[in-house]
């Protein structure tokens, strides 16, 4: 998926994840894959610390994230697509359209 134009690492993830419940291929993410991720990592360091600017391991962090899943039971990139969403602004609801 790297030679892809234009796709970064969330395009990616969004793209397989996609494949995966279209069922065209068999593709669940088995994690939030935070490190390296921007806005996924700022509304987790947001959610867990109340500070996007906490210094903290993305892979610590991602598997706190992880673990809400299986409360949550929304999947791995409804998460992560939440938590970037929701980072943008938290105190005001913004409807997210895709």
């Amino acid at each position: 998926m790297k030679d892809v134009y234009g796709f970064g690492r969330l395009g990616n993830f969004d793209f397989l994840t996609m494949l995966g419940k279209l069922h065209l291929a068999p593709i669940e993410p088995g994690s939030v894959y935070l490190p390296g991720a921007t806005g996924p990592l700022s509304g987790a360091k947001l959610l867990f610390h109340g500070n996007r600017a906490f210094q903290t391991g993305a892979k610590a962090l991602g598997d706190r994230v992880d673990g809400l899943d299986p409360y949550l039971t929304v999947g791995k990139q409804v998460l992560e697509d939440s938590l970037c969403n929701w980072q943008k602004s938290p105190e005001r609801y913004v409807y997210f359209k895709g």
